[in-house]
C-alpha cells in the first residue's frame, strides 16, 4: 500500500512537472520565482523533478523538506538576472557529498540586490527531460545524513 501511494504521488508530481510550460532554462526560472515569491510549496515542488522525492527515508524528507523551506526567506525582485551555465566537463557538483537521483546538465543562477551594497543569489542545477526544464535536487550521502540525524537528535 505504501509502494502504491508512492507511486501515485510520483505520478501527480509528474504530470504538474510535465503539464508546465518548461521548455526553457528561462521559463523554469520564471517558475521558480513565482513559488518563492508566492512562498507556495507546492508551485515549489512543481519545478522539481519527481525523481527527488522518491523512495526517500523519513529523515531524508525531513532534510528535504528544510532545504527547500530556505527558498522562502527572502522574495526575488522583477529587477534580477538569471543566467544559465552548461555543466561542462561532467563532473556533478559536490563530488561525492551528495547523491544525484539524476545527472544535472546545467546550472541555473538567479542573482538580485537584497539592499543598497548586497546581493544575493539563488543558485539550482537543472537538466531536461521529455522537452522540459526542472530542478534537479540532491540529496545528501548517507555519511553525512547520520550526521544530520545526530545534530537533530541533540536539538531535542
Amino acid at each position: 500500500m505504501k509502494k502504491l501511494i508512492a507511486v501515485l504521488v510520483m505520478l501527480a508530481l509528474a504530470s504538474s512537472v510535465y503539464a508546465g510550460n518548461n521548455d526553457t532554462p528561462e521559463a523554469l526560472a520564471e517558475q521558480f520565482i513565482a513559488a518563492v515569491n508566492a512562498k507556495s510549496k507546492e508551485k515549489q515542488k512543481a519545478t522539481i523533478h519527481p525523481r527527488c522525492f522518491a523512495d526517500l527515508s523519513p529523515v531524508q524528507e525531513e532534510y528535504q523538506d528544510e532545504t527547500l523551506a530556505r527558498d522562502f526567506r527572502k522574495t526575488i525582485p522583477e529587477k534580477r538576472t538569471v543566467k544559465v551555465t552548461k555543466l561542462d566537463d561532467g563532473t556533478l557538483p559536490f563530488g561525492d557529498m551528495v547523491v544525484w537521483p539524476l545527472n544535472p546538465t546545467h546550472q541555473l543562477e538567479i542573482e538580485f540586490s537584497t539592499g543598497e551594497n548586497s546581493s544575493s543569489s539563488i543558485i539550482r542545477f537543472i537538466g531536461k527531460e521529455k522537452g522540459q526544464w526542472f530542478i534537479i535536487v540532491p540529496m545528501i550521502n548517507n555519511e553525512n545524513l547520520m550526521k544530520y540525524k545526530e545534530k537533530k537528535k541533540s536539538q531535542q
